[in-house]
C-alpha cells in the first residue's frame, strides 16, 4: 500500500469526513527506543551483549474490529509497514546506530480497518532517555523470604515526573508472568516519582529463581486526540533485567553479635550479622527482666553497626539480637 500524501487542504477534508466516526478500533499506537541492560551485582547495571537498542512502532486494536494495514513514516520519509502483526521493530548494537537509521523527529502513521476507515496521527519523538534502572537492594532480593512481604527498591528515576511511567514484572524460569505493577493509566501504575513495590507474601515460591524487570518510560509525546478513543505516545525506555531468588523453606535465618566496644563518650558500638534480607532486631536490658528494642532494621546484605547512645553513663548493658 502506498503512503498518502495530502495537502493542507485535502487533510482537512479528510478529517472534516471522519468526524461523524465517534471512535476508532484502536486502542493505543505508538514508537519508541529502548535500550535494554543487565544487573549481576550490587553495581551499576551494564548493556547487554548483541542487540541491545530497539526501535519500535506499534497499533493495537480494541478488539471490535481488524486493522487491515499500519503504516508509519520516519522523519527522513521512509515508510515501513507493520502488518500482518501491527508491530514493527529493529534492533541494534548501539543507541548511535539506532539513532542512525530511527532519527529524532515527527514520525506519522496511517492506519485502515477492514471497515475502510482510515486514521492519520504523528507523534514527535524527540528528547532524552531516562536513567538506567538499576535494584538497590540487589543483595537482599537473592535471599528473598517467600513467606513475608518483600519490598523492591531501586534507585530514582532521574528526572522523573508523575507523567512518566514504571512497569515492575516477574516471571519464573518457565516466562510466566507471577508479578507485575498496573499498565500505564491504570489505577495503581507507578510514576517516574515511585522508588519502590512490595511483593506480596506468598507471590514466589521457596527456593526458586526468577527474572524480574524494571522498565522507566520517558514520556516525550501523549495523543488522546487524533484518533477518536485512541492513546498515542513517543517515548524513551530503558529496562533492566535482575535475577531474584527466594530462600529454601525452612531455610535457618542467622544473626551473630560480630563485634562490640565501648567509646570513648561512653555509648557502645555493636556489629551484627546474619543472614542476607532478614530483619534483625537489637534489644537491651541492665536486669536481665526488661528488654527494650534499641534497634530494627532490615540491611540488604546482612550485615550492620549500631552505636547504643542510652549505654553512656551505665555501668552495665546487656544486648541480644534476634532475627525473622
Amino acid at each position: 500500500m502506498k503512503w498518502i500524501r495530502l495537502s493542507l487542504w485535502s487533510f482537512v477534508l479528510l478529517i472534516a469526513s471522519l468526524a461523524p466516526i465517534a471512535r476508532a478500533q484502536i486502542s493505543s499506537y505508538g514508537v519508541t527506543k529502548t535500550g535494554y541492560y543487565m544487573q549481576r551485582s550490587d553495581a551499576a547495571p551494564e548493556l547487554v551483549g548483541g542487540e541491545n537498542h530497539y526501535f519500535d512502532a506499534f497499533v493495537y486494536p480494541d478488539g471490535t474490529t481488524d486493522i487491515d494495514s499500519a503504516i508509519f513514516q520516519t522523519p527522513g520519509g521512509v515508510q515501513r509497514e507493520m502488518a500482518p502483526s501491527l508491530f514493527y521493530f529493529a534492533g541494534f548494537s548501539s543507541q548511535s546506530a539506532l539513532d542512525s537509521s530511527f532519527g529524532n523527529g515527527t514520525y506519522s502513521i496511517q492506519i485502515t480497518t477492514v471497515d475502510l476507515d482510515v486514521f492519520f496521527a504523528q507523534l514527535s519523538l524527540a528528547g532524552a532517555y531516562p536513567s538506567v534502572p538499576r535494584l538497590s537492594n540487589f543483595v537482599a532480593a537473592q535471599a528473598i523470604n517467600a513467606g513475608k512481604d518483600f519490598t523492591l527498591q531501586w534507585d530514582p528515576f532521574a528526572g522523573g515526573t508523575a507523567n512518566d511511567f514504571i512497569l515492575v514484572s516477574i516471571e519464573d524460569d518457565a516466562a510466566n508472568t507471577v508479578f507485575g505493577t498496573p499498565d500505564y493509566g491504570n489505577a495503581g501504575a507507578l510514576t517516574g516519582q515511585d522508588t519502590s513495590v512490595v511483593i506480596p507474601t506468598g507471590t514466589l515460591a521457596p527456593g526458586t529463581n526468577y527474572s524480574c524487570y524494571f522498565t522507566f518510560y520517558k514520556f516525550v509525546a501523549l495523543d488522546t486526540s487524533s484518533i477518536p478513543g485512541a492513546f498515542g505516545y513517543a517515548a524513551y525506555v530503558r529496562e533492566t533485567t535482575v535475577p531474584l531468588k527466594t530462600a529454601s523453606s525452612g531455610a535457618p535465618l542467622n544473626v551473630s553479635l560480630a563485634a562490640f566496644n565501648r567509646q570513648p563518650d561512653g555509648s557502645f558500638q555493636l556489629q551484627i550479622t546474619g543472614t542476607a534480607g532478614a530483619t534483625f532486631t537489637v534489644e537491651a536490658t541492665s536486669d536481665f527482666n526488661t528488654w527494650a528494642s534499641v534497634v530494627t532494621t532490615n540491611p540488604p546484605s546482612g550485615s550492620f553497626s549500631f552505636t547504643d547512645a542510652d549505654a553512656a553513663g551505665m555501668t552495665r548493658r546487656f544486648y541480644r539480637a534476634k532475627v525473622n
